[in-house]
């Protein structure tokens, strides 16, 4: 069986070989749910799958301002870089390995997301109820587990 994601170790590679690079972010809300994003069956790539938010890096924007961005864009966010934790780099069998993504994990402490402006937004007390669902990304699994080994979702029921 292929390994779904490869950490990437941004000292060992050249970023400008992957086709695309893109952030990503496991979002806790200000009440403490995980919000997700559920994505429609009709949507462009990987339908009706449960994902982060995030998107494309464009050019010139350094991997923090693209996630300030996305998130702003996404959730009516408003993203202080310093409340942002990385969470590593990785490459997705999915893509062929030919995607880099930058992952975070934010915490609206402040309760300034406004809205979910892209999919239909899902809440979660606990990461059983995510993998539970029947199309979770593989990073968003990479990413709970990241998350429980760091300690950053141990406030959730």
């Amino acid at each position: 069986m292929p390994e779904l994601i490869r950490v990437v170790d941004l000292t060992q590679v050249d970023e400008t070989k992957f086709a695309r690079r893109c952030v990503g972010c496991l979002v806790l809300t200000q009440d403490l749910k995980i919000l997700l994003q559920h994505r429609p069956e009709h949507w462009r790539t990987h339908p009706g799958c449960l994902a982060t938010f995030g998107g494309g890096i464009e050019p010139g924007e350094s991997p923090m301002e693209a996630l300030v961005r996305e998130l702003h864009e996404e959730l009516g966010a408003k993203v202080i870089p310093s409340d942002v934790i990385s969470l590593g780099t990785i490459t997705e069998a999915i893509t062929n390995y030919s995607e880099l993504i930058y992952h975070y994990f934010w915490h609206d402490k402040q309760g300034t997301i406004t809205g979910c402006y892209e999919c239909e937004p899902k809440y979660y007390d606990t990461v059983d109820e995510i993998v539970a669902h029947p199309k979770v990304m593989d990073d968003v699994r990479w990413l709970l587990r990241e998350c429980q080994n760091r300690g950053l979702l141990k406030k959730l029921k």
